[in-house]
């Protein structure tokens, strides 16, 4: 008989082991995620799966049935988009995290006094701002400024924040318009400016599980626990704003 529990104890372990989990995660969350995934998958004994990319992108790929357990955007335009098309399920909404817009430079730059005139006056990098979290913010920053019409001109536009940090890197640019988080990550560039939080809407990540996913709540819930806060922290983010609510309208 204790041979027998052994080898059912085994059997389940291999099972679960077997277990796969797929995660659509915006790209700026490429890191911490991986991160997080090592201690749910040690916890767990669930695989973690993900599809990073513009949550522009990972949106119409779940709208055009793409299989994930969990969604997760940069902004709550796109989750409420989402909820409206009923591709996630509305109650398991929640937001895990927040960061924060920056302009950064390479490292041996020295720093810009008028971030004003670096942003019109020289070619820097921004996410696309009709479609992408990052360009959206960034978009609404330069507005508050009063410099979007200029600024618009230098920019070269990228479809996730993460093209964006790589054209920074590789000196195709002189600045961009990047998140905190993405400058933790990028060893070659720093941030020489921080946009006040007053001047673009509240950076909120949002997570939801797929409807007819069985295993996603699981995640969403350990991103929220005790284990994954401070790896969050490590990598630069936020805790979410106090408040955080999805818009009343989606896209």
């Amino acid at each position: 008989m204790l041979f027998g529990l052994v080898a059912w104890a085994t059997t389940l372990k291999y099972v679960l082991s077997a277990e796969r989990l797929v995660i659509f995660a915006p790209s700026s969350m490429t890191d911490v995620l991986n991160r997080v995934a090592v201690d749910y998958e040690n916890q767990s004994g669930v695989k973690v799966l993900f599809s990073f990319s513009g949550t522009a992108q990972l949106a119409r790929q779940l709208e055009y049935g793409a299989p994930a357990d969990v969604f997760i955007t940069a902004d709550g335009e796109w989750m409420k988009w989402a909820i409206d098309r009923q591709l996630v399920e509305h109650h398991a909404v929640s937001p895990i995290a927040g960061n924060q817009l920056v302009v950064a430079a390479r490292n041996e730059v020295e720093n810009w006094e008028n971030i004003e005139i670096l942003l019109t006056q020289t070619r820097f990098a921004m996410a696309e701002p009709n479609a992408v979290p990052a360009g959206r913010y960034a978009k609404q920053a330069l507005i508050s400024r009063g410099i979007w019409d200029k600024a618009a001109k230098q920019a070269v536009f990228g479809d996730n924040v993460r093209v964006t940090l790589r054209r920074l890197a590789l000196g195709e640019v002189a600045a961009a318009i990047v998140y905190e988080s993405d400058v933790s990550v990028e060893p070659t560039v720093k941030t020489i400016h921080t946009f006040p939080t007053n001047i673009h809407e509240p950076i909120v990540y949002w997570s939801a599980k797929v409807n007819r996913s069985k295993v996603g709540g699981n995640f969403i819930n350990f991103l929220k626990n005790a284990t994954a806060r401070p790896i969050f922290k490590q990598f630069g983010f936020l805790p979410p704003p106090s408040g955080a609510a999805l818009p009343d309208k989606g896209n």
